[in-house]
């Protein structure tokens, strides 16, 4: 059997605990007892702690734990859950599992993080130049405090030699499918998912961007830039029009702008468009045509293919599934 565990600490999110136990314990049983198959597990699954004491997760929901840091031993994946609190307090006050990440990295243990159990992974100095994704809203922070990581948020998953990370939320059951495939093949993995009735199509976390403010930085002059371009995001201006607005060549503005944000002014005023495109589709009933316009575009098919590499559906695909009229 696999051997999992997984390193349990206060104020994690209880599901991506518990759910990656029970998905991954349920792998090789559950499809094949509806089924009528032999049952076999193929994962052994167990929560670690410090002390071996339960931990106390977000929402106050209390998980017992089956063992202590200093009885894991050898074992193929550790895998880290969801912070769910304070992120800067998680990290301060669990220098003891920071340390155990070192020591089984160093083993070329297989090490996977969820959400924001990515920030644990950085702290421990294991992310150093590797890819790496977690929650789309702490990636900002994230890329600030940790510059050595190669942060790219809009994956669902990223793999990068012995270390996995998957993304915001709930995507600790698409890792745990991952695994299964990996570890075992797809079609145990396709049944599993069917088993627990989950959703098998998701890649990225694209659709989930909330608006991409990457205002974590100390240039003022930029930061009134991108306060304009947020108000006058509709507006036909150009990039040299908008330099001699705050005493600067285009060069310098771009330079300026890459320099604190990551990327070109360009690129910032399509992403402020593409989100409160986004926003129109989710709450109103015009037509893509007419958010199109509103938006500062007047090529329909030119927008539509921008979005859909930006976000990872088109338009249309993105109102079916978050437009309130959908839900």
């Amino acid at each position: 059997m696999i051997k999992v565990r997984i390193l349990g600490f206060d104020y994690a999110f209880a599901t991506s605990v518990v759910g990656v136990i029970d998905l991954l314990s349920t792998a090789g049983t559950a499809w094949n007892y509806f089924s009528g198959k032999h049952m076999e597990p193929k994962f052994d699954v167990q929560l670690s702690t410090r002390d071996g004491n339960p931990i106390r997760c977000l929402n106050n929901i209390v998980v017992n734990a089956h063992s202590r840091f200093d009885q894991i031993g050898d074992v193929d994946v550790i895998l880290v859950p969801s912070i769910g609190g304070d992120v800067d307090k998680a990290l301060q006050t669990n220098g003891e599992l920071i340390s155990l990440l070192k020591d089984y990295a160093s083993r070329g243990t297989q090490i996977i993080s969820n959400c924001t159990g990515a920030f644990f992974l950085a702290e421990a100095g294991i992310l150093d130049g590797r890819k790496a994704t977690t929650h789309w809203a702490h990636a900002e922070r994230f890329k600030a405090r940790y510059p050595k990581v190669q942060l790219v948020p809009e994956q669902l998953i990223t793999t990068d030699g012995q270390v996995f990370c998957s993304g915001g939320g709930t995507a600790w059951f698409d890792m745990a499918l991952y695994l299964i495939e990996l570890y075992i093949d797809h079609e145990t993995a396709i049944e599993s998912a069917k088993a627990m009735v989950l959703d098998t199509g998701r890649h990225s976390q694209l659709s989930y961007f909330a608006t991409h403010q990457n205002k974590y930085h100390s240039d003022e002059t930029v930061k009134a830039v991108q306060e304009w371009i947020d108000e006058h995001y509709a507006e036909d201006f150009s990039l040299a029009w908008l330099a001699e607005q705050y005493a600067m060549s285009p060069r310098t503005l771009i330079r300026r702008f890459k320099t604190a944000t990551g990327e070109s002014p360009l690129a910032y005023l399509q992403t402020v468009r593409i989100e409160v495109a986004k926003k129109f589709l989710e709450s109103s009933a015009q037509t893509i045509a007419e958010i199109t316009q509103k938006v500062g575009y007047e090529d329909v098919s030119s927008f539509s293919k921008m979005f859909k590499r930006k976000v990872g559906l088109s338009p249309r695909e993105y109102r079916g599934r978050f437009s309130k009229a959908a839900m």
